[in-house]
């Protein structure tokens, strides 16, 4: 699949995902705040965030679709990543404005009447977040898209803490006012565990944080006839957009031509092994008997 076919078809999914997280949100706040249910107002908050991820999403992905310029040789790409923190911070946001009604309901006390049709708006937004957190996961592995990713995470733990607000107003109809705002204190802990992953996995990509194993490339380099070894090996990118390079040493008498056919096989044998790769550089060097043990062994 082509860049320009990867896009529209990750462009399609976040338009679907913001309808559903759109009509979720709308959902939850109307309702939570028509009967005073705190627990359902920062829900409704957590489904807000989520429909603006996928605003902030769309405009990346129609920056990271452009193909190399001399500018960004390597792509526009990490676009997607700047999109991911984005969402992390925004992730963060609600936990603060979650954080804000808690205090509110344990400082000022209420006690919310619970209706037979909180249930049914739980158990429907439940059902939608599920849906949208397989549906975005799916589509992230098949089309390798980290935002897609990021964002299938984000719409879980909302999934998540809409069990927790089920909870809450369980305890509400049973005559236990604290459930609300023990369930509140719950989905604050969900939406701060997901800007942890969102943020960890964007900064992983943007201090090149390794995607490979060296071992697993030198192994399959090696495996080749005419390669006598593999060291310095490095990777970095993302998924679906991983960047590698080695040094491979052969036997100093062999020709440049046919040094040039047996890059073109290791490469080949290499993306066919991990489909995420982008791009391999390969630095040719004459075998020196115990060349290898000068290189540090952190690389090898």
């Amino acid at each position: 699949m082509d860049e320009q076919t990867r896009s529209a078809a990750v462009s399609r999914v976040l338009w679907v995902t913001l309808f559903l997280n759109v009509g979720v949100a709308a959902l939850k706040l109307i309702y939570g705040y028509s009967f005073s249910i705190v627990s359902l107002q920062a829900d409704g908050f957590h489904s807000v965030f989520d429909g603006l991820s996928n605003v902030i999403a769309l405009t990346a992905i129609g920056l990271a679709k452009r193909p190399p310029d001399p500018e960004h040789p390597y792509g526009h790409r990490k676009f997607e990543v700047a999109a991911s923190i984005v969402i992390g911070l925004m992730v963060i946001l609600g936990m603060i404005e979650v954080a804000r009604g808690v205090y509110d309901a344990a400082t000022q006390g209420h006690s919310p009447q619970i209706e037979s049709s909180a249930y049914f708006v739980v158990f429907a937004a439940l059902g939608v977040n599920l849906f949208v957190s397989i549906y975005e996961h799916r589509a992230g592995k098949r089309l390798r898209s980290m935002v897609l990713q990021s964002d299938a995470k984000h719409t879980l733990s909302d999934a998540l803490a809409t069990l927790a607000v089920l909870g809450g107003i369980y305890l509400l109809d049973v005559g236990i006012p604290s459930g609300d705002v023990v369930a509140a204190i719950v989905v604050m802990t969900f939406i701060g565990m997901t800007a942890y992953r969102v943020l960890k996995t964007s900064l992983d990509v943007l201090v090149d944080t390794a995607l490979m194993n060296p071992k697993h490339v030198q192994t399959i380099v090696e495996g080749h006839p005419q390669v006598h070894s593999c060291h310095f090996v490095r990777s970095r990118g993302m998924a679906g957009d991983i960047f590698l390079e080695f040094h491979m040493s052969m036997a100093p008498e062999i020709t440049l031509k046919e040094a040039g056919e047996v890059m073109l096989e290791v490469k080949s044998q290499l993306k066919k092994e991990f489909p995420d790769l982008s791009d391999v550089l390969i630095q040719l060097e004459p075998h020196v008997p115990h060349h290898v043990d000068d290189v540090p062994k952190s690389l090898i």
